[in-house]
């Protein structure tokens, strides 16, 4: 059942990966213009130390502002205080943004090994569960008997009950019920 759950959800997630990989390798031919950091602190997302910067730029006249630092799913723990300290508060930075959507902008473009981490553990993830689905079908296969199950109504103690006749035939006491519990014959 978790496997179907993460079949149906799979595409979504991939898809929204897949588009941020892209835009992240799109970013670098995107315009740039000066901005300000206006906000520079750690925020805690999903249990982890994440740095929250906050700048402010204008485009065309119109004002923005924007969090996207990267296209990064997230951050390691060690690289969240030089990232802070890249950014601190005050400091003008250049902003690239998109020619398209000026509400779409990064500080640090293009798409390196943070950006696509994403993407690969989304596909290896995949791989293991079909994996391990294929490899459970297979399993179960084995255990199975080949063939469908047979139906005996009772046929299989009769059979039982045939060949002990077999071997006690020899035996009047089996005929007249005057066998031993365990099935010898007297």
């Amino acid at each position: 059942m978790l496997a179907l759950i993460f079949l149906i959800i799979f595409p979504f997630a991939l898809y929204k990966a897949w588009k941020n990989v892209q835009m992240a390798k799109a970013s670098v031919s995107w315009p740039t213009t000066t901005g300000k950091i206006t906000a520079s602190q750690t925020a805690k997302v999903m249990f982890r130390r994440q740095p929250r910067i906050t700048y402010s730029y204008s485009v065309n006249g119109a004002p923005f502002t924007a969090q996207r630092i990267s296209f990064a799913g997230g951050y390691r723990p060690k690289d969240v205080d030089p990232i802070l300290a890249r950014y601190p508060v005050g400091s003008e930075v250049t902003v690239a943004h998109d020619p398209q959507h000026p509400t779409e902008a990064a500080l640090e473009t293009g798409a390196n090994k943070q950006v696509t981490a994403q993407l690969r553990i989304l596909l290896i993830c995949f791989v293991l569960v079909v994996a391990v689905n294929i490899l459970s079908y297979y399993v179960k296969g084995l255990n199975k008997k080949s063939g469908p199950p047979i139906r005996t109504y009772g046929l299989v103690e009769l059979i039982k009950g045939r060949t002990m006749a077999s071997q006690c035939a020899r035996d009047p006491a089996y005929f007249f019920g005057v066998a031993e519990a365990d099935g010898r014959c007297v």
